[in-house]
C-alpha cells in the first residue's frame, strides 16, 4: 500500500468518525436520539472508526519515517503544516518553562557564553498577562454557576501557559558565544552563524529606529522595544534566516552587518572583544 493511499484512507476514515460524532451529538441534543442510543451508536459505529483512524494513522508514521521524514514532517503530513506548527509551539512553551523553573539556558555549557536579549522587552507581555490574571478572579467571583466558573477557570489558565511559554522561551534561548563562533537567536530559532574568524567589529551603538525585525540593505536588525544597542561588523557577509512564527515563512537574507538588541551590551562587548582576541 502506497503512502497516497495510505493517506486517503486515513483522511476519510478522520472526516467520517468526526461526521459520525458530530451527527450524534445533535441528534441527542435536539432529543430525536436517547443518551442510551447515543451510547450504542457510540460503540457501533464511532469506537471502531476512532480505531481505525489509529491504525491507519500508525501506518502512516510507519511509511513516513521509514522514508526518512522527521518527526516535523510527519507531524505535518498527519494534521497539516499550520495546525502542525501551533502543536510544536504550544510543546516549546512548555519545555521552555520547565527550562525557566530550573534555572537553565538552551544550548548553556562549560566553554559557552551566554548573551541575553530580554531585558526591557517583558514589562507589556508581563503587564498583560497580571491584568489577564485579575481578570481570571474577578470572572471566577463574578460568574454565579460552579460548573461555569470552573471551566471558565481551566480554560482560561490554559490559555495563559502560551503566552508564558513565549516570553520563556526568549528567556531560555540567549545569544551563544563558542569556541566556534556566534550563534544568533530569536527565541528558539538560530538566526545566523558567525564563525569566530568572520567577527571583525563589535560596536555598541544605540539605535532607536527600527523597531521591528528586518533587513534594510546588508543590515539585519534584531531590536527590542526601544531600538538596537550593539552592532556586529562582518568581514564576510553570512546567510541569515529572519525569524518567523511560521518556520515556513522565514525568509533568508545575505548581509555583513547585524544591529541587535542585547542585555547589556558593555558586557557583551567585553566578551566578543575577547573572543577576537583569542
Amino acid at each position: 500500500m502506497t503512502e497516497r493511499t495510505v493517506r486517503l484512507v486515513h483522511r476519510a476514515a478522520l472526516v467520517l468518525t468526526v461526521v459520525v460524532a458530530c451527527t450524534n451529538a445533535l441528534l441527542v441534543a435536539l432529543g430525536i436520539l436517547t443518551p442510551v442510543t447515543a451510547l450504542k451508536v457510540w460503540l457501533g459505529f464511532e469506537l471502531p472508526l476512532g480505531i481505525l483512524v489509529l491504525i491507519v494513522g500508525a501506518l502512516r508514521v510507519r511509511i513516513l519515517r521509514r522514508s526518512g521524514t522527521p518527526w516535523a514532517g510527519v507531524l505535518d503530513e498527519l494534521v497539516g503544516r499550520v495546525p502542525g506548527a501551533l502543536i510544536r509551539a504550544e510543546l516549546r512553551s512548555y519545555r521552555a518553562l520547565w527550562f525557566l523553573i530550573r534555572g537553565r539556558r538552551v544550548g548553556a555549557g562549560p566553554e559557552v557564553t551566554t548573551i541575553g536579549y530580554t531585558r526591557g522587552t517583558m514589562s507589556v507581555p508581563i503587564a498583560w498577562l497580571v491584568a489577564s490574571v485579575i481578570e481570571i478572579a474577578v470572572v471566577h467571583i463574578l460568574v454565579p454557576w460552579e460548573w461555569l466558573r470552573w471551566t471558565l477557570l481551566i480554560v482560561s489558565v490554559y490559555s495563559l501557559l502560551p503566552l508564558a511559554g513565549w516570553l520563556a522561551d526568549r528567556v531560555v534561548n540567549p545569544h551563544l558565544l563558542t569556541r566556534d563562533g556566534l550563534v544568533l537567536r530569536s527565541g528558539h530559532q538560530v538566526v545566523a552563524r558567525i564563525d569566530a574568524d568572520n567577527l571583525q567589529r563589535c560596536i555598541p551603538r544605540h539605535r532607536f529606529q527600527p523597531a521591528e525585525t528586518g533587513v534594510d540593505g546588508e543590515v539585519l536588525f534584531l531590536p527590542g522595544p526601544d531600538g538596537t544597542n550593539l552592532d556586529l561588523v562582518l568581514a564576510e557577509p553570512v546567510e541569515a534566516l529572519l525569524p518567523a512564527f511560521f518556520e515556513h515563512r522565514r525568509r533568508p537574507a545575505l548581509v555583513n552587518r547585524f544591529a541587535i538588541h542585547v542585555d547589556d551590551p558593555a558586557a557583551a562587548r567585553r566578551v566578543l572583544d575577547a573572543a577576537l582576541l583569542a
